[in-house]
Order: structure tokens, then sequence, then C-alpha cells
């Protein structure tokens, strides 16, 4: 695994210049935000379990539970370094799901592969069948159930005592980090796979501040770190 000066940031979208990380704020209300020094005490608190590297993508690219648990060795593209997420109606299916209970269903889509994964992305998925799932307890072909994934965090929050701690805090992190150094709302909209701007309101919220920028200059995510 990555030694602790290595992990990283989750940047999205690296800016030009250096952006300040602005005034931290601990929580409010259903977010919360964590710290790097947090993170990385999450990381090393999970070394060991097999989940370890799913919990650090959470992290990494703000993706959700349900579809981390759902990725598969093929999903995993290292030569073209991205992600692929599929619709809503395959990763339910892939978990063993036969309905997504009522929700909007989200088109398929690929994210970028961070450079601070690629190497252990590419370690997990070496010599393995495309069709295994990335991430898996004792069989290959069976997932992580993503209820699974949320009682492991809670476990790793009371020990190390972060308050409410659960895995949407990682999202609520990277979306926060990202905001705060001014990442456009339009490409960060497509990496989360929002259906629409309603979801940032709470984020802008909490940050203080009114609406966003949306043309404000940001690198494409083809050009992150």
């Amino acid at each position: 695994m990555i030694a602790n000066k290595r992990i990283t940031m989750y940047v999205l979208i690296l800016m030009k210049e250096n952006v300040s990380m602005g005034v931290f704020r601990r929580s409010d209300g259903n977010i919360l935000e964590l710290s790097r020094d947090e993170l990385v005490a999450i990381f090393e608190a999970a070394r060991g379990h097999p989940a370890q590297l799913l919990i650090r993508i959470l992290w990494e690219t703000g993706m959700q539970v349900r579809e981390a648990v759902a990725l598969t060795v093929g999903d995993v593209d290292t030569v073209h370094r991205k992600i692929r997420i599929v619709n809503t109606r395959e990763a339910c299916l892939r978990r063993g799901e036969h309905r997504s209970n009522g929700k909007r269903g989200k088109p398929e889509r690929d994210i970028a592969l961070p450079s601070v994964l690629y190497y252990p992305l590419c370690r997990a998925v070496h010599g393995r069948c495309t069709d295994e799932f990335l991430f898996f307890s004792r069989d290959p072909y069976c997932p992580f159930n993503a209820r699974t994934i949320e009682i492991l965090v809670r476990q790793l929050g009371r020990r190390l005592r972060i308050d409410g701690l659960t895995a949407s805090a990682f999202r609520d992190t990277f979306i926060l980090h990202n905001l705060r150094n001014g990442t456009s709302r339009a490409p960060l909209q497509r990496h989360l796979g929002f259906l629409n701007r309603q979801p940032f309101k709470r984020y802008e919220s909490y940050l203080g501040r009114g609406t966003l920028n949306a043309d404000q200059m940001a690198l494409s995510l083809e050009m992150r770190a």
C-alpha cells in the first residue's frame, strides 16, 4: 500500500494557481467534512481489510459506495486511465438487486483515474479476469454488500473517535474540496453523476456563499494531477 506521505487530497481538477482551502468547518447538519489527517488515519485503521483500497477510492473520486462495490476488474482502464461506472440498472444487477428502489437511474459514465490510485489499481487488477469484482471478501464473483462497507466505516469512526462518520462523509469532503478550490460545477456534476445542479445547493450553503460561477477557470478532467 501507499505510505502515509503519499496520501494526497483528492483534487478533481488542478487549478493553474495555488488556491486556499478556505476556512475549514467540521460539520453542518448532515454534511461531515474530514481533514487530511483524519483521512490518513482512516486509511491506516483499515489496513489489512480487503476493503481498504475501496475506502480510499471513495474520497479520491467522490464515488458512492453502491457504485464502488459494483466495480469489476474490466471497469478499470489503466491504459487510458479511466474508470467506468455503469448505469444504475446494471449496477443493481451486479449487486444482486432486481430493482433500484424507485430511484432515478444514472446513465453510464467514465471518470478519470486519479494518478495517486494508478499503481494501487494496477496491482489490484493484475492477472485477474475482467468479470471479477474489483473488491471482494472471499469470492471474486461475489461483491461486497454496500451495507458491509457502511458498517466498516462506522466502526472505524468509533475506533478513531470521529463522531458521525459514514461513507457519505468521503463524498462530502471530495465535493467541498473541489468547490473550495474553484472547480466548475459542470464537470464536477458530470463526474459525480448528478442529474442536475440541485445537490450543490446544500454544499454552497455549507460554504457560506451563494451560487458559484459555473464558468470559473479550471483545467479539464483529463489534465488532473
